[in-house]
């Protein structure tokens, strides 16, 4: 290999170490430039034994954050949920306020401008059970000249379980639908007993029931009879 053919070489690789060095600059000031990014940090209160809140919080606080991406990245990855300690509390309605200093320390260059909400409300019932009677969900109408008879339903109550105070005021609870369109005689079907879970109910036992639709022919004269 001749003398130009060397220098060539060492030029080409000083080219290449240049670039390599100015991409690697490029990158690392794109990764350190200032920029916003929207966070959202999980909310888990730690509850009293034997409660459940029985309004609606959100699941997740929005943080609105600026600073370098690589360390708002990093950030987001390891910030911890957001768990206020309730055991203790004797309260059923508890109010607290959201800061920034509950991501806890932040890398240098990072701050918060903002977040959402800003106070949250919790209110904390006792959880019970109880047994409730069942009301099928029976859809259509029976066959013309037919009207229902008897409803049967085995069992005719479930337990239920959730916050006391909607407990209290839970008259029934329903199922999936039966058909019951242009019925004759009896019809039978094993449903799905159906509770408002959003208003923290569960079923604690039984979760279907056997029901029995019995329809009648009505006969004209009764129908005479009805009519004024």
């Amino acid at each position: 290999m001749n003398r130009f053919s060397i220098q060539f070489s060492e030029s080409l690789a000083l080219k290449a170490v240049s670039v390599l060095l100015a991409l690697i600059l490029w990158i690392t000031i794109l990764s350190l430039k200032a920029e916003e990014k929207k966070i959202k940090v999980p909310l888990q209160p730690l509850l009293p034994a034997g409660t459940q809140i029985i309004n609606n919080i959100p699941s997740a606080i929005e943080f609105t954050l600026s600073g370098p991406r690589v360390w708002l990245n990093e950030l987001e990855k390891r910030v911890l949920p957001i768990q206020p300690d309730l055991r203790k509390t004797r309260d059923t309605t508890i109010g607290f306020s959201i800061s920034e200093d509950l991501l806890g320390e932040l890398p240098v260059g990072v701050k918060v401008l903002g977040f959402y909400p800003s106070q949250i409300l919790i209110r904390l019932d006792e959880i019970g059970e109880k047994y409730i009677p069942v009301k099928p969900n029976l859809a259509g109408n029976p066959a013309s000249g037919y009207e229902v008879l008897l409803i049967k339903t085995s069992p005719t109550k479930v337990a239920v379980s959730g916050p006391l105070s909607v407990l209290e005021s839970l008259e029934a609870v329903g199922t999936e639908e039966l058909s019951i369109d242009n019925l004759k005689g009896p019809k039978e079907a094993v449903l799905t007993v159906e509770v408002d879970e959003q208003k923290g109910l569960k079923l604690s036992r039984e979760t279907k029931v056997k029901v029995r639709v019995m329809t009648k022919k009505v006969d004209i004269g009764e129908r005479l009879e009805e009519t004024p």
